[in-house]
């Protein structure tokens, strides 16, 4: 766990970065109604969802634009607590929870989805990943607190 908590700030940060491929490529962009509303929509040639062309759709979400934001959140969040810290694998685990979050609620905006038996992959994926970290870091802590009393109360025993 102390690897994991040591490598997750890194892949945070590569996720930031990395979701500008997005735009390069012109994918992993998102639609709603109402998006032409929006002053930082934008453009791309023909827009297509779940593989079917829409040519009547002019203006997208950049949903790269707002997992990369995200994620430079989560990366800024991370390295703050990750000199708080009081176990090995909280830093791991709220990572998971983050990106997990995030993803889960960006996907339902995504036009590209993979779908499995009609649902979004991600989306379950994503928060289902959110809900098991959460239980995670929640285990993580009643274990070290259980761990702490008893080591506590055999010193206690000793002084005896």
């Amino acid at each position: 766990l102390k690897l994991l908590d040591a490598l997750a700030p890194a892949v945070m940060l590569g996720q930031v970065i990395g979701r500008w491929g997005n735009f390069v490529n012109a994918e992993a962009y998102g639609y709603s109604a109402g998006v032409e509303k929006l002053p930082w929509r934008m453009t791309v040639g023909t827009v297509y969802i779940d593989g079917v062309p829409h040519p009547e759709i002019e203006f997208v979400h950049p949903t790269f634009l707002y997992e990369s934001l995200w994620n430079l959140l989560g990366f800024i969040l991370i390295n703050l607590f990750y000199r708080h810290k009081k176990r090995d694998g909280q830093v791991f685990y709220l990572y998971v929870a983050w990106y997990g979050l995030g993803r889960g609620l960006l996907e339902f905006l995504r036009t590209d989805s993979l779908r499995v038996f009609g649902f979004k992959a991600f989306v379950i994926l994503g928060l289902g990943s959110f809900v098991a970290a959460v239980i995670l870091l929640i285990v993580l802590v009643q274990i070290f607190q259980t761990i702490g009393m008893h080591i506590a109360n055999k010193i206690d025993r000793r002084k005896r």
